[in-house]
């Protein structure tokens, strides 16, 4: 009797959220890129008028459970890999393309690197890069761990954290020499770190897409929010993160 009670309010709750977004766009991503998804969301209503849902917290493995669940969200901004390995039963009506971009690594104030394989050196004590099973960075960063054969050389030295931003803090604070972040991060706060470069190759593309939440196609509000991305305003906040 007592489990009833609890359940019925949380089952009423998810109702009335997917009931407030019905035909309203309501979008999500992973941590590492939120700031990137509220500043589009903010320009679209500024060109648009019209209103948009936001709900963000975690990563990308997280915002698909959540959906799961019923939380209304209808668009999800990620890299098209992660949302093809990560296990979950949502599915998509299609891929919107938004642009490529790479997997950066970063070290702290302190030490300098040239080249990922300065990794293996002794004054490079600790490395780390975000859940590879549900961040975008994550799955990349394991990708070229693997690929370089960096991994099996300084397997002690190789921690996996949550997020982009939990990696960037840590490097910032110095409790990690070198970490795997994304290029949004390094952009915003290169001061506090000792430096940072980009890996082009040795992991599966990072193709940015906006993931259209299956049955939600023909969503007028849908429709108008995804066009706002291929703008010349949207393109250029896209870019400014990173995403090109």
């Amino acid at each position: 009797m007592i489990m009833k009670k609890i359940i019925l309010p949380v089952f009423l709750l998810i109702i009335m959220v997917s009931a407030s977004f019905a035909g309203e766009v309501s979008v999500t991503t992973g941590a590492g890129y939120m700031q990137m998804a509220k500043e589009l969301c903010a320009s679209y209503k500024e060109v648009s008028g019209r209103n948009v849902q936001e709900m963000y917290g975690g990563n990308v493995g997280q915002q698909l459970a959540q959906i799961e669940a019923g939380s209304g969200v209808n668009i999800i901004i990620s890299d098209k890999g992660t949302l093809e390995s990560v296990k979950t039963k949502v599915k998509f009506d299609r891929f919107v393309p938004l642009g490529k971009t790479a997997l950066v690594l970063a070290w702290r104030k302190g030490i300098s690197l040239s080249s990922p394989f300065d990794l293996l050196y002794e004054e490079v004590r600790s490395v780390c890069y975000p859940d590879p099973k549900a961040a975008i960075y994550g799955r990349a960063a394991a990708s070229f761990l693997e690929s370089s054969g960096i991994k099996n050389k300084i397997p002690d030295k190789i921690f996996q954290l949550s997020t982009v931003p939990q990696v960037f803090s840590y490097l910032v604070s110095g409790e990690m020499d070198a970490g795997f972040v994304n290029r949004v991060v390094v952009r915003a706060g290169k001061e506090k770190i000792g430096g940072f470069l980009e890996i082009e190759n040795g992991y599966p593309p990072l193709e940015m897409v906006a993931a259209v939440v299956k049955g939600v196609q023909s969503n007028r509000e849908v429709k108008s929010f995804l066009d706002f991305l291929k703008t010349e305003t949207g393109k250029a906040i896209l870019k400014k993160h990173g995403v090109w």
